[in-house]
């Protein structure tokens, strides 16, 4: 029963495991994020979601090959994952992509956190072999739901992906977010409000 027991753990791990990172894989990832979504609606805790997407990554696998992309691919997701906590969900979502769900983050956590790992990819130095060492650069969309946003899986990734897109439209190596809706009134609206207003 041991040897079984192996097995099914095993299996378990290749359905929810990216074969080459060993992060969550995308299966992992929606299922993890339809989960948040419900905890957070059911406690209004904040949460956060970053799709992370490694810039220019098609000249790595151009100039040196696909070997060495997939070292690039590893070194990066290690970096990614060691900058979240064990409450986080770090997932390998395509080719390229990265995705972080991280629980009880308001927007400025989640930008804070983006930011810093932006700042350690760019800086890290991969070893692919002795004579070649590359450094490669992401571009980073956040999202946050709230009360003025719908919470759907799909709206979630739709507005990540929409300012991952402006990350790279705006020259890639940046973070991207939408601004939350103010909540505080104009003193306009706080008159109409009270009844003061002419």
């Amino acid at each position: 029963t041991v040897a079984l027991q192996r097995v099914v753990d095993g299996l378990c791990a290749v359905s929810s495991q990216d074969g080459l990172t060993g992060l969550a894989n995308r299966r992992s990832f929606w299922n993890a994020l339809e989960r948040e979504i419900e905890r957070s609606a059911r406690t209004g805790d904040a949460f956060g979601l970053l799709l992370i997407d490694i810039d220019h990554f098609k000249q790595v696998n151009d100039a040196h090959g696909h070997l060495t992309g997939d070292v690039v691919l590893r070194a990066v997701a290690k970096v990614i994952e060691s900058n979240f906590r064990p409450m986080d969900t770090v997932a390998r979502i395509g080719g390229e992509e990265f995705a972080v769900i991280l629980p009880n983050s308001p927007l400025i956590y989640s930008r804070q956190v983006a930011e810093r790992v932006l700042a350690r990819i760019a800086r890290e130095r991969i070893m692919v072999s002795p004579d070649l060492q590359l450094s490669v650069t992401v571009s980073i969309g956040v999202a946050c739901p709230n009360a003025w946003t719908a919470r759907e899986a799909e709206v979630l990734v739709e507005a990540a992906d929409h300012n991952l897109y402006q990350a790279k439209r705006q020259g890639r190596n940046r973070v991207c977010w939408e601004p939350q809706p103010s909540t505080a009134l104009t003193s306009t609206e706080r008159a109409l409000l009270l009844g003061l207003a002419d």
